[in-house]
């Protein structure tokens, strides 16, 4: 009998007309020079910026997909697994196929794509620091395992560092008004008002108001 294999589905294409997509080409080049900017050399910057990358509301992992397209973010995606494979001790070749798997399996989950961009780099980082346990050989399937867990706590981390964030700007926000607002007195003495009590005022107004 023979198999019939599914076909794989079609490769999110680069998005060319949306606002977003084009705040981050103006932010970080076409592809190649995202690309430059974003190897594996800084994923340590990136493991130690988490909540900076939250507070400057970085670009998520699918706007990044979108933008640049599945197959460009794949590309990137393949070296930042290679380099980890390779530096974890595998001391053959690396099979390219099963990498370009991995990397197109990483650009299409949706698991990852509320992530900062940044965030999935900062996972290489601490890969190959060992905070994962993988014994034996070093596959891109086990790395693959290794970010589903990985993504569950870092999305976690990102909401929490969130809702701090926005706790802070309300905190804030209250902070300058009550230093901006006045007195009743300070408005009362500012608009020539007789009444000393804002009741005193109010009840004025109401004598002298129309029956209905």
């Amino acid at each position: 009998m023979q198999l019939i294999t599914s076909p794989r589905p079609a490769p999110i294409q680069p998005s060319t007309n949306q606002p977003w997509a084009l705040a981050i080409k103006a932010r970080y080049g076409e592809l190649p020079a995202f690309a430059l900017k974003f190897t594996p050399a800084v994923q340590t910057y990136c493991a130690a910026n988490v909540r900076r990358a939250v507070e400057r509301d970085l670009p998520t992992f699918g706007r990044m997909v979108r933008t640049y397209g599945e197959d460009g973010m794949a590309s990137v995606m393949a070296t930042h697994i290679t380099d980890a494979v390779l530096r974890m001790g595998e001391d053959r070749d690396v099979d390219p196929a099963d990498i370009r798997f991995a990397a197109q399996a990483i650009c299409q989950s949706e698991r990852f794509r509320l992530l900062r961009f940044t965030t999935l780099f900062a996972f290489f980082h601490l890969l190959k620091c060992g905070e994962f346990e993988i014994y034996g050989k070093v596959t891109p399937r086990k790395i693959l395992d290794a970010l589903r867990k990985y993504a569950v706590e870092a999305q976690s981390r990102e909401n929490r560092i969130a809702a701090e964030l926005e706790h802070d700007r309300a905190e804030q926000a209250r902070r300058e008004y009550e230093a901006n607002a006045i007195s009743w007195g300070q408005y009362a003495a500012s608009r020539n008002i007789a009444d000393t009590t804002l009741a005193a005022h109010i009840g004025r107004h109401l004598a002298g108001a129309p029956q209905q």
